[in-house]
């Protein structure tokens, strides 16, 4: 075990007692008494990661846990650097990757409660070079050997990840081509991604099942073609600043990028971050050192399946206001039954069967549909998600509960089980 982790408790301690106030300036926090948790069980959330980074198994984390509205818990453990051994602080940025899709989601149905368009659209009515897709006459087949689509995908395709499309961040022929294709680079636009895209067969027939996918990508696009407005603007006008997310954005500002945590990856047992002089661990796009230090660049890619950086307070922020059925200290962005049909399940059973069997997906969020199979305690309603450097957060409208926990780890074991080792936390600690 490296040396330095044995620190952890001391920085742990400094970083509650100077930047609690943070949140207690801008958020409602309490004790946790006061919203139906038990203190001591509570508290087991930091001193329990923080645990986990004295035995060198992660190098920080963020966790902020919420109950009718209120904080009862945020903490702030071990390091947001760990190489330069610079403490992880509350108002840390992260890159949120695949927690970027709720919110694109999100930004999508606003506009369809406006009726700009409607579930059932073609996609083709907005974006024309997907009037004429071909689909793969075998999924693990040659990128050649194609059949014509047996209907259009839909926007309703996209939400829910059913169109065919994939999400190309494998090491296969398929997503081979699409790195080549330039589908992720920083330099390539949400709408020379579609053009892109065009170009290679959907993986299945649209609406035949769940496939894991770019379409938060096309749903981003759609909030362009549909609204007239940049997507970056889009969501900063209509989302972020009414629910005060002042730390949410494609682009890290130069005064603010000492506070950007590092991806960290294992290199001869010590946490590194991936850049040019560390390496990268194995995988697909993501792991690339371009592909994870562009965020400080004002880029064309503005991603819906990627991109954003947040922080913890921020994310809770649009979490809360979904679980408030659209809105936040009296700013709305959405209705709530609005919300009610994004967080409803939206897959037939032989859609679902390539998901899980105990959970549902919805339009931009999973949800839990039977929550004896989910693996770890949750309400039966829960809608959440989680990003690729180990980022989670879930809402459940049951207990009134909001948990968002941020860190930055890629190919680091163990990091997997981050997800149900805090749910058993939190819900081990209500009392009522």
């Amino acid at each position: 075990m490296n040396s330095k982790y044995p620190k952890i408790f001391l920085i742990a301690a400094s970083i509650c007692s100077v930047s609690f106030a943070f949140a207690a300036d801008s958020l409602p926090v309490v004790q946790p008494e006061e919203v139906g948790f038990s203190s001591e069980q509570l508290n087991k959330v930091e001193s329990y990661f923080a645990s986990r980074v004295e035995n060198g198994e992660i190098a920080g984390m963020v966790t902020l846990v919420a109950r009718h509205g209120k904080i009862a818990h945020f903490s702030a453990v071990g390091y947001q650097d760990a190489e330069r051994e610079i403490p992880m602080e509350k108002d840390t940025l992260f890159r949120v990757y695949s927690m970027t899709k709720p919110i694109v989601s999100t930004a999508l149905m606003m506009l369809y409660q406006d009726g700009l368009f409607q579930m059932t659209d073609p996609l083709s009515k907005f974006i024309p070079e997907f009037a004429d897709l071909r689909v793969l006459r075998d999924p693990n087949g040659p990128l050649d050997e194609t059949v014509a689509m047996q209907r259009q995908p839909t926007v309703q395709d996209i939400l829910r990840h059913t169109a065919g499309f994939s999400h190309c961040l494998g090491n296969s022929e398929y997503d081979r081509a699409c790195v080549e294709l330039g589908l992720f680079s920083p330099e390539t636009s949400l709408e020379e991604m579609m053009t892109a895209l065009s170009n290679i067969p959907l993986m299945n027939q649209p609406g035949a099942q769940w496939r894991y996918s770019v379409g938060p990508d096309v749903a981003l696009r759609l909030v362009e073609v549909i609204s007239g407005m940049a997507a970056d603007d889009y969501l900063e006008q209509k989302m972020f600043a009414p629910l005060g997310m002042i730390d949410t954005g494609y682009v890290v500002n130069s005064d603010y990028a000492h506070r950007l945590s590092p991806i960290h990856w294992k290199k001869d047992g010590e946490f590194v971050p991936i850049d040019e002089a560390h390496g990268s661990p194995p995988g697909g796009v993501l792991s690339q050192s371009w592909s994870v230090n562009s965020y400080t660049y004002d880029h064309e890619y503005k991603g819906g399946s990627l991109g954003l950086v947040s922080t913890t307070e921020d994310y809770f922020r649009f979490a809360q206001a979904m679980l408030n059925g659209g809105e936040l200290n009296g700013e709305r962005i959405i209705g709530p039954k609005t919300v009610e049909f994004m967080s409803t399940n939206h897959l037939s059973e032989q859609q679902g069967s390539t998901f899980s069997p105990a959970l549902g997906f919805g339009l931009g969020f999973a949800t839990v549909e039977d929550p004896t199979g989910a693996g770890y305690p949750a309400s039966e309603g829960t809608f959440y998600w989680a990003g690729a450097a180990a980022t989670n957060f879930w809402i459940d409208p049951v207990e009134d509960i909001v948990v968002v926990s941020m860190t930055q780890h890629m190919g680091v074991r163990g990091t997997g089980a981050l997800r149900g080792e805090l749910s058993a936390l939190v819900y081990g600690a209500l009392t009522e």
